[in-house]
């Protein structure tokens, strides 16, 4: 069963002995900026300390009864969280924080996996599996746009974030362009920054493919999953400039990525 907060009154508690119990009762997020600052970082750790993953938050009304200010200041606040990754609303059943290492990609942004997790807080590492030097297939030197058999690097990564698995990468790229990528320390290092510093290569936009499927048993086995569990398949084409440089199969756990898209209508009925 997942936990619980067991007491109003420990949420106060842990406000009132918190640097951010600063804010009026009558004071909300359409008069003071800086309350739902406050709040939104009260939040969060709240989130991040009296509770474990999976653990389901107070409603709206308790909270904002503890607190001491306006349900429209804490809806506000839960929104920014869930927006940031901390914490996931479930319709019918609330708010609940989000499974340790969990990773949220926002579609009009090209960061990392890396970067992604440095910007939640999370500190993230990765097991080389595999890092060679080889020939291209044939279909590899047509996603590549290069020749016949042109050289390639081929690195297969299990990505860790606060050394939990959340996925399996596998990346093709240029042996040409990427030459002295397999010497960068790629156990820690973001591949994209050091495509930069050692090869002067700046990756400056992607293209992608996302599917579900069912994990395979080797799949389930790093990931720590059983055979047959949702993953996610991200297949991703790089480039620099016009200059394709490294295509990417990506399996996350299906449980550790949320991807958030904002479309927008240019042409009405």
């Amino acid at each position: 069963m997942h936990a619980t907060y067991q007491q109003s009154d420990q949420l106060v508690q842990y406000l009132q002995e918190s640097n951010l119990w600063y804010y009026h009762r009558d004071m909300d997020a359409a008069t003071s900026p800086a309350v739902a600052i406050a709040v939104t970082q009260t939040l969060d750790l709240i989130a991040r300390q009296l509770s474990g993953e999976g653990a389901r938050l107070p409603g709206e009304r308790s909270l904002a009864e503890s607190i001491g200010v306006s349900r429209t200041t804490v809806r506000a606040a839960l929104q920014k969280l869930e927006e940031d990754g901390v914490i996931e609303g479930q319709p019918q059943r609330g708010w609940y924080v989000r499974r340790h290492g969990s990773v949220s990609d926002r579609s009009s942004e090209l960061e990392s996996f890396t970067e992604v997790a440095r910007a939640r807080g999370f500190t993230p590492s990765s097991d080389v599996l595999s890092a060679t030097e080889r020939r291209a297939t044939i279909d590899e030197s047509e996603q590549l746009e290069l020749p016949p058999a042109a050289p390639v690097i081929e690195l297969d990564r299990l990505r860790r974030v606060d050394d939990i698995p959340i996925c399996i990468d596998r990346t093709i790229m240029s042996g040409t362009a990427c030459a002295g990528i397999l010497d960068a320390d790629l156990a820690t290092a973001s591949l994209y920054e050091q495509l930069q510093v050692r090869c002067g290569v700046f990756v400056t936009r992607s293209a992608s493919t996302l599917q579900a499927r069912a994990a395979s048993a080797r799949e389930a086995e790093l990931l720590d999953l059983r055979a047959g569990d949702p993953v996610l398949e991200i297949s991703t084409k790089s480039l620099a400039g016009s200059t394709v440089v490294l295509v990417s199969d990506v399996v996350y756990r299906g449980d550790s990525y949320r991807f958030q898209a904002e479309l927008v209508r240019t042409q009405p009925f």
